[in-house]
C-alpha cells in the first residue's frame, strides 16, 4: 500500500528564487499543455494522451527548461486532471451530479493574469533524495550554481518507510512555505492469526462516533462538543475577515486562507487523534475486525435549516472514516462497510422500536430499557455485521463518554496530563495530612 511523507522544506533567499524559478516554468508548461487539451476539446476532437503529450511538447521551451522527470511529471498530471473531468462529466451525463464540472483550470491568478507557483512534480527517485534532514533535487543547466542538484534542510518526521515513488514541491500561499509530499510504498501488515473478535462504530455529528467492542458491556462515545465550539470560533473569525473584505471591495486575502486553513487543521488534527484512539483500543481488546456505518449519501438533496452549517459544514464523516480505515489498515484490523438504515429506530437487545424522548435518549417501548441513542445504534451495527450477536446486555450500562481537549481524547475525571482528577474529598485530605 501507499503512504504519504510530509515535511516542511527550508530554504535561503537564493534556494527561493531558484524553486520559484522551478515553479514558474512548471506553470508555464501545464498551462501550455493545458491549452492544446482545452482547445481539442472545445473542437470536439481527441484529447491527446500523455504520450502524446511529451511527443508534442518534447521541443518546447518550457519542456526544456525543465528537467525531463519533472517536464514529464507535469504531464501526466495535467492528463490525470482530464481523466476526472471525463468522469466527472460521465457521472453528469447520468445525472448523478447536480452542476456540470468545469474543465481543468490554468495555474494562473485571475486578477492579476499572473502564473501561480503552485507545486513542482518530481517524477522519479533518481531525481531526488529524502531523508530525515536534507532534500536534493536536480537542477535544470542555468540554474546550476557549481552544483547539479539543489540541496535543501527539511523539518519534520519521516513516518513511513519504503520503496520511494514520486515527490512534490507544494508551494504554501497562505504561509508561503514549501512542503515536500513524499509517496512511498509499504508491505501490507500482516493480520495475524488470532480468533475473530468483532468491534463496531457509528459515526455522527454532536456524537462523533460511538464504539461497541464484543464482550464488553459498555460503549465508548466520542464527544463532538468541545471541537464544535472550536469550529463555530474560526467561523466567526472567518465572518468577520469576510466582511472586512467586503467593506474594502475586495473578496478574499492571505489573512482569510489562513483562518480557512487553521480552522480545516484543527478539525482534522482532532480526527486524527480520534482515529489513533479507536486503533488503540481496539488493539488492546485484541479486535481482528470493525464494522464502520456506509454513511455515502445520506446529506443529498436534504436541507436542514440552522443546523446546516453543522451537518453540511463540521460533519466531515468522509474525512474521518478514511482516517480510521487508514489506521485500521496499519494495525491490521479488517474494516468492513455496514448499511446503518434502522440501526437507531430498534432496541439493540430486543429489536423492538424505540421512542427519543430526547435528542440523545432511546427508550424501548417494549421492554423499556433506556438506551444512549448512539450506543443503540452501535450495538445494532455490531448485531448486523456479526452472526454471533455478541455486544448487547440485558442491562444497558452508561457509556464511557470522552471528550477533547485540544490534545487528546481523555474522560471527563482525566485530565490533560492522563492522571485521574483529584476529587474535593480527596484534596481535603491531603490539606489534613
Amino acid at each position: 500500500m501507499k503512504r504519504c511523507n510530509i515535511v516542511r522544506v527550508l530554504f535561503s533567499k537564493v534556494q527561493a528564487k531558484v524553486l520559484e524559478t522551478l515553479g514558474d516554468r512548471c506553470a508555464a508548461l501545464w498551462n501550455a499543455a493545458n491549452f492544446r487539451c482545452r482547445r481539442a476539446f472545445l473542437k470536439g476532437e481527441p484529447v491527446p494522451s500523455y504520450a502524446t503529450l511529451c511527443a508534442e511538447f518534447q521541443g518546447h521551451p518550457a519542456y526544456k527548461a525543465l528537467p525531463s522527470d519533472i517536464a514529464q511529471e507535469v504531464l501526466k498530471k495535467l492528463r490525470k486532471a482530464w481523466n476526472s473531468f471525463f468522469a466527472l462529466l460521465r457521472l453528469w451525463k447520468e445525472g448523478k451530479l447536480e452542476k456540470r464540472p468545469g474543465l481543468p483550470r490554468y495555474w494562473k491568478d485571475r486578477r492579476t493574469g499572473k502564473r501561480l507557483v503552485k507545486l513542482i512534480p518530481v517524477k522519479s527517485p533518481r531525481s531526488y533524495s529524502l531523508d530525515a534532514r536534507t532534500l536534493s533535487l536536480t537542477l535544470p543547466k542555468d540554474l546550476r550554481d557549481g552544483n547539479s542538484r539543489l540541496v535543501l534542510h527539511t523539518k519534520g518526521i519521516l513516518r513511513f518507510h519504503g520503496a520511494p515513488k514520486t515527490l512534490e514541491l507544494r508551494y504554501d500561499r497562505a504561509k508561503k512555505r514549501w512542503y515536500a509530499h513524499q509517496v512511498v510504498e509499504i508491505p501490507e501488515p500482516a493480520r495475524k492469526t488470532r480468533p475473530e473478535k468483532y468491534a463496531a462504530l457509528d459515526l455522527g455529528a454532536r456524537v462523533l462516533a460511538a464504539l461497541a467492542i464484543e464482550g464488553l458491556n459498555r460503549q465508548i462515545l466520542f464527544s463532538g462538543r468541545k471541537i464544535w465550539k472550536d469550529f463555530l470560533y474560526w467561523t466567526k473569525r472567518i465572518a468577520e475577515e469576510q466582511s472586512r473584505l467586503n467593506r474594502a471591495g475586495r473578496k478574499t486575502s492571505r489573512q482569510l486562507r489562513r483562518l480557512y486553513q487553521v480552522r480545516a487543521r484543527r478539525l482534522r488534527h482532532a480526527f486524527i487523534a480520534l482515529a489513533a484512539e479507536v486503533v488503540r483500543v481496539l488493539k488492546r481488546h485484541r479486535v481482528t475486525t470493525l464494522f464502520l456505518e456506509d454513511l455515502t449519501g445520506i446529506r443529498e438533496d436534504m436541507d436542514f435549516g440552522p443546523k446546516n452549517l453543522l451537518v453540511h459544514n463540521f460533519w466531515a464523516f468522509r474525512m474521518l472514516r478514511n482516517l480510521i480505515e487508514a489506521a485500521c489498515a496499519r494495525a491490521g484490523i479488517r474494516v468492513v462497510p455496514v448499511e446503518p438504515r434502522g440501526t437507531s429506530s430498534r432496541c439493540a437487545v430486543c429489536g423492538s422500536p424505540v421512542k427519543r424522548l430526547v435528542r440523545h435518549r432511546a427508550v424501548c417501548e417494549r421492554c423499556g430499557r433506556v438506551w444512549h441513542a448512539d450506543a443503540n445504534a452501535t450495538v445494532n451495527i455490531l448485531h448486523l455485521g456479526s452472526s454471533k450477536g455478541h455486544g448487547a446486555e440485558a442491562t444497558p450500562q452508561k457509556p464511557l463518554a470522552l471528550r477533547w481537549n485540544r490534545h487528546r481524547w481523555v474522560s471527563r475525571f482525566e485530565s490533560a496530563a492522563g492522571t485521574p482528577k483529584a476529587t474535593s474529598g480527596s484534596r481535603m485530605a491531603a490539606r489534613a495530612a
